[in-house]
């Protein structure tokens, strides 16, 4: 399985970028599922119904959100309605949209989950145990998972990845870190054969 991610797309000049470069990385790689962090799409902070529904169009499937989810009150319902945007699993229960779904191509299932750090955040439950509930539950619905970790420390990022290896497909780090990130805080690759214990 081949997967193709992009990390945070900002404003109208990031979605015509990714317009314009996705149908050539789509031919050069020919990814099964491309995913993208559209949390600050819509004018640099959050994202609308219209800027989903912008990205969404150009075949992306699926977008996983951020800290800025709730910044523009008119996407609450959207993200309900929307299974393909999730935005972090371990904010408040009851908060508009959810923190993960699964989707599918080409006889293919990707589950994605979205977390948010908790380090100058506001995310109220430990993404370590919300990614554990989350694998349990998507457990056999699944070719393979992909993590979105938000969070603002690269320390949490790069926790988590390792906490996660072997586990799932990928585990990526977006932003709001905005100095490169450490090496390593990005794990990708096959699951091995170690369990958790």
């Amino acid at each position: 399985m081949k997967l193709l991610f992009v990390g945070d797309v900002v404003a109208g000049v990031g979605r015509r970028a990714l317009a314009t470069v996705l149908p050539a990385l789509r031919e050069e790689h020919q990814p099964d599922f491309v995913v993208v962090n559209g949390e600050n799409a819509a004018g640099g902070v959050g994202i609308t119904r219209k800027t989903a529904q912008e990205l969404l169009a150009l075949g992306v499937d699926a977008i996983t959100l951020g800290n800025h989810t709730y910044r523009h009150r008119e996407v609450y319902g959207y993200l309900d309605e929307e299974p393909r945007i999730v935005r972090p699993a371990n904010f408040p229960k009851g908060s508009p949209g959810r923190g993960h779904t699964v989707v599918e191509s080409n006889g293919l299932r990707l589950g994605v989950i979205n977390l948010s750090g908790q380090v100058f955040l506001e995310a109220v439950r430990s993404p370590f145990a919300e990614a554990d509930a989350l694998l349990s539950e998507l457990r056999g619905k699944t070719d393979a998972v992909l993590v979105d970790m938000h969070a603002e420390v690269t320390s949490e990022k790069v926790a988590l990845g390792w906490y996660l290896d072997g586990r799932v497909m990928a585990c990526v780090g977006t932003t709001p870190t905005w100095p490169p990130p450490t090496p390593g805080c990005c794990r990708a690759g096959p699951p091995t054969s170690r369990t958790s214990g």
